[in-house]
């Protein structure tokens, strides 16, 4: 006997409740009372991302079994506690895609259908016939997630954005006019999610305690176009509640925070202003005690303040100019803040100049720093992108004054024609020359603390290292190499 089906119509529900809209009505052949109870469920996920709607014809009725599902609602008074919508618009044409939305949208939020959660998520393909339109979007007030791709919000400043229930707000290549933006931002105060990428028209994102006080991830990648005038602007009370930040391609407005919740930090190309002037001179201050993740790359070489317990650090740094001694000296501090982490350290030089480096003093100048007792850092990977080996070499040897890599990944010739041969000649030449200078290195401790350099060799899976012989490198087989260092002064602070 058929015990479920026997059982209230709310519990059955309840099922439906966990399957996708597709199985939901595959359940309509079990039995009589299946056959419509699936119409009536209070949740709704339509998504146009399956299998049943490959295909242009497909494709088309999507769009028609939404608007009869929802026509079929409201004909009989039905309430839609969810309803989840994900859409390619770039697969209809514009009338119908945007007609839809805007018919259903003020029927969704209005007390006859009475939505609690809305989630939108709408991927437009329309970059060869323009971009789609949708500011009907701005009146959806029971949305919990929006997710825009490729589309516009218009140009009309509503009077009132209703997203008091918003949690997650994802828009990518969205045009959006900047006011309309702070409306949005300032009518979201569950907002736990930010996700903004190359979104034209917006220039300024503001990040305040009493407005974003359960934030807990944001993401901004500036549009090619605003990139010089964008700027994020993070208060000093800054966001308790923040877990992740990650930072491309703009200023960032601020100095001497704490983020006692930030896990992850990621920041990249960005200038860092104080004020309203950009101040080189000025490195922040990065207080994060709960960090795991500390990503960087650019120019400008912060101050941080981490005591992570477990964590790892990606950096990517550019090397400009002549003189390299501030640049050198700064790159210790930071090393020295991260000393608790597992470093990975890109450096990245293009310029021809030659550098101009004192290393006995900059030895000096990095012991005095470290208040009289500081020892090399560990830098688990280190990464030169420098065009020719003597270069490569002598920024190799300053780098030595102030860490201890352990292994020295050889991509600074990556970019050649692919010649393997050529490849491994100069990757036994570097070893040679690495080799000579320890020997020459005479009274200097950082050349008497290498103990010993050999090269090894991994299949592409990068799990297993061997060592090898300079002479056996070509016939060895292996597709990635790098430089193995052991040093007698290791040691983690």
């Amino acid at each position: 006997m058929d015990r479920i089906s026997e059982l209230p119509e709310d519990i059955l529900h309840r099922i439906l409740y966990f399957l996708s809209q597709e199985d939901a009505v595959r359940t309509s052949v079990l039995s009589k009372s299946w056959r419509y109870i699936w119409r009536t469920r209070p949740n709704l996920d339509f998504s146009d991302n399956t299998k049943y709607y490959k295909g242009g014809k497909k494709k088309q009725e999507f769009l028609s079994v939404v608007n009869t599902t929802l026509q079929g609602y409201c004909d009989q008074r039905l309430c839609v506690d969810e309803f989840r919508l994900r859409i390619s618009s770039g697969d209809y044409s514009d009338h119908e895609f945007v007609s839809l939305l805007d018919k259903w949208i003020p029927l969704l939020t209005a007390t006859t259908m009475g939505v609690k959660e809305f989630q939108l998520s709408i991927l437009s393909k329309n970059s060869v016939r323009g971009i789609v339109h949708l500011p009907v979007v701005l009146k959806a007030e029971p949305l919990k997630l929006l997710w825009l791709y490729d589309c516009s919000l218009g140009q009309n400043i509503p009077e009132n954005i209703p997203f008091v229930r918003l949690q997650v707000l994802r828009l990518q290549s969205v045009s959006i006019e900047q006011q309309i933006f702070d409306k949005i931002i300032s009518s979201c105060p569950l907002l736990t999610d930010m996700w903004l990428q190359k979104c034209g028209g917006l220039k300024t994102i503001a990040l305040e305690k009493k407005l974003h006080r359960y934030l807990k991830h944001v993401s901004f990648v500036s549009h090619e176009m605003t990139r010089d005038e964008s700027i994020v602007e993070i208060d000093d009370d800054v966001v308790p509640t923040l877990e992740t930040i990650h930072i491309k391609g703009c200023k960032i407005r601020f100095r001497n925070v704490k983020f006692g919740s930030l896990k992850s930090l990621y920041l990249s190309v960005v200038e860092i202003s104080t004020d309203n002037s950009v101040e080189q001179s000025q490195q922040p201050c990065i207080d994060a005690p709960d960090l795991k993740y500390f990503k960087y790359t650019g120019s400008f070489i912060p101050s941080v303040s981490f005591v992570p317990t477990c964590m790892k650090s990606n950096l990517q740094l550019y090397m400009r100019g002549r003189d390299g001694q501030p640049w050198f000296l700064r790159l210790s501090q930071l090393l020295r803040a991260l000393r608790r982490s597992e470093i990975s350290l890109t450096v990245v030089r293009f310029s021809r100049d030659e550098l101009q480096i004192e290393e006995e003093i900059l030895v000096h100048d990095t012991i005095n720093n470290g208040g009289g007792n500081y020892k090399p850092v560990v830098v688990e990977h280190l990464t030169l992108h420098i065009r020719h080996l003597s270069s490569y070499l002598y920024v190799l040897n300053v780098l030595f004054c102030i860490c201890r890599p352990r292994n020295i990944n050889p991509s600074w010739f990556s970019q050649r024609n692919g010649n393997k041969e050529k490849v491994l000649k100069e990757l036994g030449e570097c070893l040679r020359k690495i080799e000579k200078m320890r020997e020459s290195g005479g009274n200097r401790e950082m050349w008497r603390d290498l103990e010993d350099i050999t090269i090894q060799g991994s299949d592409e899976s990068r799990r297993k290292w061997k060592r090898l012989q300079v002479a056996n490198l070509s016939g060895s087989g292996f597709s990635n190499f790098r430089v193995r260092l052991q040093w007698s002064d290791i040691s983690r602070l």
